[in-house]
């Protein structure tokens, strides 16, 4: 059975590394399944490492891992009821407030020029007021700054644009809770590259994700490593001469004599389909992993019972022109995940 296995230490060696970078509390972003990596798995972990805060993706993930943290924010809630008294909702549209239960716990995200989701920051006080009215909780003001991938290690002009935006975005809250004698709220604007970059952090916590698992999109000097390896067992071995066609419409033609596997692992599992048309793709053995690829199995040269199938994310995104984010993502729920030491 085709597994992924996660590496504790790894993960852990991961966030330590992270801390001493950005010198401030830590939230970790679980959502989508935890980038693939399983939910449940990494709740598990992230809570005997100490993490007190995460977000996800839906109602339904907060629901499965209720009991680990003890602040969960739904970044996109699939309905506004009151949940469990550590699970808050963000909001992004001034439209919502009047949906969402008295006493709820909220978190209200601003559009500070990324210009995707939150409101306007015109509309600012005219959604602190309505929150007031409404007898929310607000317990957290926080944008996305979409620029944190940019110009390597500097800081680009349109990030510190979000940043003093958002500045001025604090300091309006602020006045307001302190005039009207609610509780504070915490502030947060960065995620993994940006915290990592910015020199000087003024909020809250930052937000964590893509670089807990292994990887990030700009040069740094931490030892970051993917936590993850995605295995696959074989199914059946077969000696073929050279000249002999693989697959469906025999697009691979092999060169010499050699065994041929197939192991149990294809599109069906989430991976991107491998066709006669992309880059030479490998094991982590070294191994070539033939097109085209199956729904539920895929052609390697070798005869070896187990196979690491995929090792580092960024390789299977550089063959197939996207990103490390879309390879996790994708990896079926249904895979067995593992953990190691």
């Amino acid at each position: 059975m085709s597994s992924l296995i996660i590496s504790k230490s790894k993960l852990f060696s991961n966030l330590e590394s992270i801390y001493n970078a950005v010198n401030t509390q830590i939230a970790c972003v679980i959502k989508d399944n935890a980038y693939g990596h399983g939910i449940i798995e990494i709740s598990k972990l992230l809570s005997e490492f100490g993490i007190k805060s995460v977000f996800v993706k839906n109602n339904f993930e907060a629901i499965k891992i209720k009991d680990l943290f003890d602040h969960i924010t739904i970044l996109y809630p699939t309905s506004f009821d009151n949940l469990n008294d550590n699970i808050y909702l963000s909001v992004s549209d001034l439209n919502h407030i009047s949906n969402i239960t008295f006493n709820t716990g909220i978190e209200l995200k601003v559009n500070t020029g990324m210009n995707r989701n939150g409101i306007e920051v015109e509309d600012l006080q005219k959604t602190l007021e309505l929150i007031k009215k409404r007898n929310l909780r607000l317990i957290g003001v926080f944008t996305h700054n979409g620029y944190g991938d940019m110009d390597n290690r500097n800081l680009s002009d349109e990030f510190l644009l979000q940043q003093n935006i958002f500045r001025n975005v604090k300091q309006v809250v602020l006045d307001f809770v302190n005039n009207n004698n609610m509780p504070l709220p915490r502030f947060h604007s960065l995620s993994s590259s940006g915290a990592i970059k910015c020199r000087e952090i003024d909020d809250d916590l930052v937000r964590i994700g893509i670089a807990m698992y292994g990887y990030l999109g700009v040069d740094c000097d931490l030892n970051l490593n993917p936590i993850a390896e995605l295995w696959v067992d074989k199914i059946s071995s077969r000696y073929l001469k050279a000249g002999s066609k693989i697959g469906y419409d025999g697009k691979y033609v092999l060169n010499n004599d050699c065994i041929v596997s197939s192991y149990d692992i294809g599109y069906g599992d989430g991976l991107f389909r491998l066709n006669e048309n992309h880059s030479e793709m490998r094991t982590k053995d070294g191994s070539l992993i033939l097109p085209r690829m199956s729904m539920d199995a895929t052609s390697i040269i070798s005869d070896k019972d187990r196979l690491c199938f995929m090792h580092d994310a960024n390789e299977v995104a550089r063959i197939f022109g996207t990103i490390p984010y879309e390879v996790l993502c994708r990896i079926s729920p249904f895979i067995k995940r593992e953990i190691v030491d």
